[in-house]
């Protein structure tokens, strides 16, 4: 009999704890070929930051540019926390800032010998966007942040990329609970 209370003042402590808003958004990467832009982020009740988690991965194919032939496939991947601040946490729409820490790696294979390079490194980004709620059950995002001064470097038997800075340009539509 002693148990219950506990248990009552413990299920209430948790739901006050995890009130909030949750969202699990796509982005346009998932509708692109070959392509996955997904991003889940929480809320807690009455509080201006947003917690998040982001995950962003497409392949682009790189052409010969006098026959036309492939030459080689490059993979790039964004992965890491994304917290932001909303000016106006309560409105169904308002401008947010933000950072993100994302761990940026990109493999790009050559299709003709078939030797592969894969390079990482962690990067930190700013940023900014607009948000709306429609509805109870659903929202849309866009923003862009920026991480100025990180580069990647591949190179196989058939080409090289090298990559200045990192961006992520955010546009989603998803569900809120």
């Amino acid at each position: 009999m002693r148990t219950r209370p506990l248990l009552l003042l413990l299920s209430l402590g948790a739901a006050t704890l995890w009130s909030g808003e949750t969202r699990l958004g796509v982005g346009v990467f998932t509708f692109a070929n070959q392509g996955l832009d997904l991003q889940a982020s929480f809320r807690p009740a009455g509080s201006a930051w947003t917690f998040g988690f982001r995950h962003v991965q497409w392949m682009d194919t790189f052409h010969d540019p006098f026959t036309g032939r492939a030459l080689s496939e490059t993979t790039e991947t964004r992965t890491g926390p994304v917290v932001t601040y909303r000016f106006r946490p309560e409105a169904r729409g308002t401008w947010y800032l933000g950072g993100a820490v994302y761990r940026w790696a990109k493999a790009e294979k050559s299709l003709t010998y078939g030797d592969t390079s894969r390079v990482s490194t962690t990067a930190p980004l700013v940023g900014g966007g607009y948000t709306r709620a429609f509805g109870s059950h659903f929202f849309w995002n866009t923003g862009l942040f920026l991480g100025p001064g990180k580069t990647l470097k591949t190179q196989t038997s058939t080409g090289s990329e090298e990559d200045s800075g990192v961006f992520d340009i955010q546009v989603q539509v998803g569900l809120r609970f």
